[in-house]
């Protein structure tokens, strides 16, 4: 084994990526496991899930070298610091990179050329970097204020609209069916109890997205109707990044993120950018290469003499 190696983590809100390489890239092992959000986990959730990660790779922490690690709640500046206060004591004499999960994500992306990256899996945020290598992005505030499009925001339409449907208000729509079969009720306030007692309800909303895409398979017009409005807020966003970000006309979208699983969110997604941009002549495409690869990436050229 190689005297020193490089460990890349993607820690997002559904899953955290681990990948321990040698320097030139040689994978010493993968793994994967539960997500690692460090704005609504605690620290010692943290702790424990990386650790556990470690060990499925059996890493070994004194010859990490270089650790890049990309986490969701990046932007809360006193989680962050417990964040990396707790990698230095795993890898005591190892530089640390800590990034937000986006920035990883757009660097896999993109390869590190012009592009811009939907990532919309349990939260939603719009990034792009131009060719001088600028970076901007558009969202990514959180459930609470944001996360328009994203699978939390999916989930939550949807119980929304089955809870209108139950008082009798609301549109007919088999959501309520398949609420009640996955969530194993029929009775709402069961649906509701089970959200607010959840330790990670953004989560569990975000767990119910493939319900729609579901419901819309069946010609359910809400749910058609929820992913519709999803993509709109998705295109909106890079829009809204194409003013103020130089890219040429040809330029490609990224998309990454377990929203994207639905066609009608993509087919919908494209069809409006290509209205809302009609200059455009780009494409929708998959990433290079995947967040976790994107880490290693940073990591090798922060290295690099």
């Amino acid at each position: 084994m190689t005297a020193s190696t490089f460990l890349a983590i993607d820690a997002g809100g559904t899953k955290t990526d681990l990948l321990w390489t040698q320097e030139d890239g040689q994978v010493l092992a993968r793994a994967q496991g539960e997500g690692v959000n460090i704005a609504s986990t605690p620290p010692n959730v943290w702790q424990r899930r990386l650790e556990r990660l470690l060990r499925q790779a059996q890493v070994d922490c004194q010859q990490v070298q270089t650790v890049c690690a990309g986490v969701a709640g990046y932007t809360l500046p006193d989680r962050r610091a417990q964040f990396e206060r707790m990698l230095q004591q795993l890898f005591p004499r190892a530089r640390l990179l800590v990034l937000a999960d986006y920035a990883i994500a757009l660097e896999g992306a993109t390869g590190g050329e012009a592009g811009i990256l939907v990532l919309a899996g349990t939260g939603s945020i719009v990034c792009g970097r131009d060719r001088d290598g600028n970076v901007l992005r558009a969202g990514g505030w959180g459930y609470l204020l944001d996360d328009e499009g994203s699978g939390f925001w999916i989930g939550r339409e949807a119980l929304r609209a089955a809870l209108a449907a139950a008082e009798g208000w609301g549109e007919t729509t088999c959501l309520h069916r398949l609420l009640s079969e996955t969530l194993g009720s029929t009775d709402p306030g069961d649906w509701l109890s089970k959200l607010y007692r959840a330790h990670n309800p953004q989560s569990l909303l975000a767990g119910l997205a493939s319900l729609v895409s579901q419901a819309a398979e069946q010609e359910d017009s809400v749910a058609q109707r929820i992913l519709h409005e999803a993509a709109q807020h998705l295109a909106e966003r890079v829009t809204q990044l194409r003013r103020v970000l130089p890219l040429p006309e040809d330029f490609p979208v990224y998309i990454v993120g377990g929203v994207w699983n639905s066609s009608l969110v993509r087919q919908c997604f494209e069809q409006l950018l290509h209205q809302r941009l009609p200059s455009w002549r780009g494409e929708v495409r998959p990433p290079r290469l995947s967040p976790v690869e994107g880490a290693f990436l940073i990591a090798q050229r922060v290295t690099q003499p």
